[in-house]
């Protein structure tokens, strides 16, 4: 820890009968004041949550919402009560004391050890996170509740809910109806009506953990299966036709040219024209808008490593 300072107006170590910001004793609440929570910070906005910090800026200072006391310059390693602890010993909240937060862990859990590593501190807060094996790309976001705030200024034409969105792990970008999600950072974008979450989530992003922990791999399973089959129903109409030996100058002009505009549609959207090549595939099968989304390859599943844009005259 690399600096610390006592709330203003008050003296280093002061004990008050008040809190220093009772706005502040929700967990949801100081959870959502670390949306721009440096990324690159080695302590996580959920263990300085549960110390009783919320997010005051600039850089990575924050400040305890009992007795206003303030850190800043965390380093690898540093264990958020531990600090508050060393630094605000009278705090009421760190000490123990019910201050109309949730239950507070003794000090003895809190010095409790297994190999020399502190366990885990986070048991008080509900989180999506639990038993996944990596960190989250948004640890922010983690909550339902910290997604679902960011939906304030969502579309109100869409026809998909703020909650069924938050649920399935994705927060709102501000941009149009583009989603993330929290976890792999997963963006979906262009929603129509009956469109499940959970099932758009599964479908252009079935490796990701939280979704797999949520749901189960038998539903993403099944999801892929009917996307896959969905996606490659044109191709397997097109080999068929090549294989059936039928000659193309057969076709009426108005068949040729129904081939024609199949061949160009984009496989995912089916409305708007293939544009991009897929690299190292090679595969034309998206438009600009709907390649943005993909990690795989529809036809092939090969990893997208690059994308080439086209132009078809």
């Amino acid at each position: 820890m690399g600096d610390a300072a006592p709330a203003e107006g008050t003296e280093h170590g002061a004990t008050s009968s008040q809190l220093f910001d009772s706005s502040m004793r929700s967990v949801a609440r100081r959870l959502r004041t670390f949306q721009r929570w440096p990324r690159t910070s080695p302590v996580s906005p959920r263990d300085l949550v549960e110390a009783g910090f919320f997010y005051v800026g600039p850089r990575d200072e924050v400040q305890c919402f009992c007795c206003g006391g303030v850190l800043k310059d965390w380093r690898p390693g540093d264990c958020p009560i531990i600090e508050h602890l060393n630094f605000f010993p009278s705090c009421k909240y760190i000490c123990g004391e019910d201050v109309g937060n949730q239950e507070m862990l003794s000090l003895q859990e809190i010095f409790d050890t297994v190999d020399g590593q502190f366990l885990s501190l986070l048991q008080g807060i509900v989180s999506e996170e639990t038993a996944l094996p990596n960190e989250p790309e948004y640890p922010e976001m983690v909550t339902e509740e910290m997604r679902l705030s960011t939906f304030q200024n969502w579309p109100q034409n869409s026809d998909v809910h703020p909650e069924q969105l938050a649920r399935a792990g994705f927060f709102y970008t501000g941009r149009g109806d583009v989603v993330r999600c929290f976890y792999c950072d997963g963006g979906v974008r262009s929603w129509s009506f009956g469109d499940d979450p959970w099932r758009e989530h599964a479908k252009w992003y079935p490796e990701c953990e939280f979704l797999l922990h949520s749901k189960g791999r038998e539903f993403v399973s099944s999801v892929q299966a009917t996307f896959s089959t969905t996606l490659l129903a044109p191709v397997i109409w097109a080999f068929f036709f090549f294989f059936s030996g039928k000659d193309e100058s057969q076709l009426s002009t108005e068949e040729q040219l129904r081939r024609l505009q199949e061949e160009r549609m984009c496989k995912v959207c089916l409305d708007r024209d293939v544009s991009v090549v897929f690299v190292p595939c090679g595969h034309l099968v998206a438009c600009g808008e709907c390649a943005l989304n993909l990690r795989l390859c529809p036809i092939c599943r090969a990893v997208i490593q690059g994308s080439v844009r086209t132009f078809m005259s």
